[in-house]
């Protein structure tokens, strides 16, 4: 205490000297300007200048503070979001433990995303991995809205996934597999499925789920089959009810969506929603949890507006992040690919591309290999090859009726060409040639069969020209 005594008086010695020096000579000062004339001394001038310093000094003081908030703000907000990341990551070890494996996924993408680490998303996916049948087990209990975080008994569980009782009753395994086969049918009657199609073409929907119960009980229709049936009565409600009341249409879709995750036409629904308000966390949350189970590349498609102001690098890290979550499929390492080539990232498109065309031959991972083909020197031999195999390639996934084979732009309840309830999913057509709504406007020359021999000795030569080269 002492010591800082002695070095204040020592600093301000200086400052009294020369206050009683100046007080001695004050001396005059004049200034002159534009008009304006001012008499004082040096001790006042000393002093105006002292306060002016002083202002100036607060005000680059205050304006540092100002050009910091922004990153201050930003390192609070990742501060928030690595917060609720790690609540996300323990809900769903808490959901995954209690049983509850549909919303421990969900948790768990929810924490990648926040945390931002597909490593994450990755190990969590192998440690919570999809049920083997969740249709039968999630079908009717109440909504999951309100059980996030709650402690799923066991109990139920057990005693649904345990119905070989019966078979053991039995003493002969034979008749029990003919016992127990009318019980739960793989495939409904003729007279059921078109009774459940006429109630969702009269847009009947508390009918068709009638239908659906008294065709359940009455041990005629498969607990699967029925859980499928039900999601498409909920999505064509939230497809009537888009224009009229869309916030109870989004709420059927969402219950839809959370009876079957990889239902594609209510992810599309929730997705729409939810890009055209601009939540893009949200629509991102949802396109991880559906990708896992229902990669399909209409889903980029949807998202697209979302990822309009980014840049190449950043679009191929997400889609690189996707085609990782679902390696086994080859829409994800087509859209990584596409991307790759979008960003002059040769090697990596080629890395995509070929593993996607090792799982399916697709009219798009033609194309991008041969522009990538164009790029390289003396490559124009190996582009034309990929040309070819791209006119040879399955026609791109639509919205086909597994019934009568018919293709439509959109997803329906029914099928407009045969009227089937509930046939309408997204697949490569089994055909090439167009299939457009109104087939009477295509004359019949316009279908060109498929060449027998030719292609496939094409396709042959061609994979072999690729494996020389």
């Amino acid at each position: 205490m002492l010591l800082r005594l002695i070095v204040l008086l020592i600093f301000m010695s200086p400052v009294v000297l020369a206050t009683l020096w100046f007080s001695d000579n004050a001396g005059t000062v004049q200034v002159e300007w534009l008009g304006w004339h001012v008499d004082t001394n040096i001790p006042v001038l000393l002093g105006i200048l002292l306060a002016v310093f002083m202002l100036f000094s607060g005000l680059t003081r205050l304006s540092a503070l100002v050009a910091d908030l922004p990153a201050k703000l930003g390192k609070s907000r990742q501060a928030r979001g690595r917060e609720k990341g790690m609540l996300a990551l323990l809900a769903a070890l808490d959901a995954a433990e209690s049983g509850d494996v549909g919303d421990g996924r969900r948790l768990g993408a929810e924490a990648a995303r926040l945390l931002d680490s597909p490593e994450l998303a990755a190990r969590l996916d192998r440690l919570i991995p999809r049920p083997a049948a969740p249709p039968a087990a999630t079908l009717r209990p109440e909504p999951a809205k309100g059980r996030l975080f709650a402690k799923k008994p066991p109990a139920p569980p057990v005693v649904e996934r345990e119905p070989p009782p019966p078979v053991k009753a039995a003493p002969p395994p034979a008749p029990v597999a003919v016992v127990e086969t009318p019980g739960a049918p793989a495939d409904p009657s003729a007279e059921d499925a078109a009774a459940f199609a006429a109630k969702l073409r009269d847009g009947e929907w508390a009918a068709a789920q009638a239908c659906i119960d008294a065709t359940l009980s009455a041990g005629r229709l498969s607990p699967a089959l029925a859980a499928r049936w039900r999601v498409v009565v909920l999505q064509g409600q939230a497809c009537l009810d888009s224009q009229d009341d869309p916030a109870r249409s989004l709420r059927l879709a969402r219950e839809a969506l959370a009876a079957d995750p990889g239902f594609l036409p209510a992810a599309l629904h929730v997705l729409r929603q939810e890009v055209s308000e601009g939540r893009r966390s949200e629509a991102e949350a949802v396109l991880a949890a559906v990708w896992r189970s229902a990669p399909a590349r209409i889903l980029l498609e949807t998202c697209a507006p979302l990822w309009r102001e980014d840049d190449a690098e950043s679009r191929l890290k997400r889609l690189e992040a996707l085609a990782e979550w679902a390696p086994h499929d080859p829409e994800g390492h087509l859209a990584a690919g596409e991307a790759a080539v979008a960003a002059a990232k040769w090697g990596v498109a080629r890395r995509h591309l070929m593993a996607a065309l090792k799982i399916a031959p697709d009219a798009l991972g033609c194309r991008l290999m041969a522009e990538i083909e164009d790029k390289e020197p003396g490559g124009a031999e190996r582009a034309e090859i990929w040309r070819r195999r791209e006119r040879e390639a399955a026609a791109a996934p639509t919205w086909v009726c597994e019934a009568c084979g018919a293709t439509s732009g959109s997803w329906a309840p029914y099928c407009s060409a045969c009227g089937a309830g509930a046939a309408i999913q997204w697949t490569r057509p089994a055909h090439k040639p167009e299939n457009p709504p109104t087939p009477a406007s295509v004359p019949p020359s316009a279908e060109a069969p498929p060449a027998p021999a030719e292609p496939r000795v094409s396709r042959i030569q061609a994979e072999s020209k690729i494996e020389k080269l």
